[in-house]
């Protein structure tokens, strides 16, 4: 029996949909989603209430002032953090509401 590299599925389904679709632009706005959240941690990531994704531009709806505040402070930080996640350059505008 021959060995063979372990693929992870989410590899294989990057490889298999393109990111010009609705399922892969869906997959790229969770992924984002996850990478923001794991970026911010948990406090703040329990404050944001709603996060939308299109062309680049990460919009996060947050419930508190104090933490909209704090995280408009920190943006270019957490765009890095995220890019940084994701591996590649793709969030380029980060808005908090």
């Amino acid at each position: 029996m021959i060995k063979q590299k372990s693929v992870r599925v989410g590899d294989i389904l990057e490889a298999c949909i393109p990111p010009s679709s609705a399922l892969g632009k869906g997959l790229m706005t969770a992924r984002v989603s996850a990478a923001y959240r794991q970026a911010v941690g948990t406090s703040a990531a329990e404050a944001t209430m709603k996060i939308a994704y299109k062309d680049g531009a990460l919009r996060c709806k947050i419930s508190s002032s104090v933490y909209r505040m704090h995280l408009s402070a920190n943006k270019d930080a957490i765009m890095k953090a995220i890019n940084e996640i994701l591996g590649k350059e793709e969030v380029n505008s980060l808005i908090f509401t």
